[in-house]
């Protein structure tokens, strides 16, 4: 199961990402022109540079106008950056200690990714079910949710009718949603998967959905976006448990977490038995020269 690290060095890597394009091309403009996104003064910014950065802060597939954007941020930052230079603000005490302290957070990181790509960590079923097990509390429905399904129909005497043939049988709920229905749901057969109170807007539309019971159907419900006939096809009660495929996505998420959380403790526990660490805890507390 391939592992990505990404997550957990996001902030880090988009501080570091902008401390390299801020000081990329201070020199010439380079010779093909067509490859320049960018310029303030001599500094450029290059489709390579404005590619490199979007991908790193996994904006793949971005749009014209977060390009845009991407490019305004640069050129903002760059101004920044050259008076920073120009006030010789580089040369702060701080202002390094600063920039180290990220650099090596960065680098650190880059070995965990590393380490992650190297390492095949799975998760068993049976490690999931163990785990699903040992945690059981910690997945119960602390609401009520309801698989809900509908039909929109344009006018209420339309879905009278429509109500009619559900209460006759001559049709199932999905048969006519798919044929009858204008919502967006109708290729579903009207299923709107589970949801929560909050997931219905409409305080009176929540009131008439919940208190149906598993398979009971709702009357037409109007509104001002046409009329609506519900059916709750299933219902779960708060304090139920879920079935164990309905969050095994979860559970396994959870189990790479703590495995890799695991794999960098005994990682640094071996770059420590090789290494000349010290801890002076009288020091611990001692102030910085200068300091109250």
């Amino acid at each position: 199961m391939k592992i990505s690290m990404k997550s957990a060095v996001c902030c880090t890597v988009m501080l570091n990402v902008a401390l390299v394009l801020t000081q990329c091309q201070c020199s010439s403009i380079p010779e093909d022109p067509d490859s320049v996104v960018a310029r303030v003064n001599q500094s450029t910014l290059t489709v390579d540079e404005l590619n490199a950065e979007l991908d790193a802060t996994a904006l793949f597939a971005a749009t014209p106008q977060m390009r845009k954007d991407r490019v305004s941020d640069w050129i903002r930052t760059e101004l920044l950056y050259q008076e920073a230079l120009r006030l010789n603000l580089d040369g702060d005490d701080k202002t390094v200690r600063d920039l180290d302290r990220m650099r090596r957070e960065h680098l650190a990181n880059v070995v965990l990714e590393h380490m992650a790509a190297d390492s095949a960590i799975v998760v068993s079923d049976e490690e999931v079910e163990a785990y699903f097990e040992a945690n059981r509390q910690e997945f119960v429905y602390l609401e009520p949710e309801l698989r809900v399904s509908v039909i929109v129909l344009p006018d209420v005497t339309t879905a009278r009718q429509v109500r009619n043939q559900l209460s006759r049988r001559s049709a199932t709920f999905e048969e006519l949603a798919r044929t009858r229905s204008i919502h967006a749901s109708s290729v579903d057969g009207g299923d709107l998967g589970f949801l929560k109170r909050a997931d219905i807007s409409d305080v009176s539309v929540q009131e008439i959905v919940f208190s149906l019971s598993a398979g009971q159907v709702s009357r037409p419900v109007l509104s001002e976006n046409g009329s609506f006939i519900f059916r709750v096809a299933e219902r779960r009660e708060a304090g139920a448990l879920p079935p164990l495929d309905e969050v095994r996505g979860e559970i396994v998420n959870r189990v790479l977490r703590d495995k890799r959380r695991e794999l960098v403790r005994r990682y640094v526990d071996a770059l420590r038995q090789t290494a000349d660490v010290e801890i002076h805890d009288g020091n611990l507390m001692r102030p910085e020269p200068g300091g109250p």
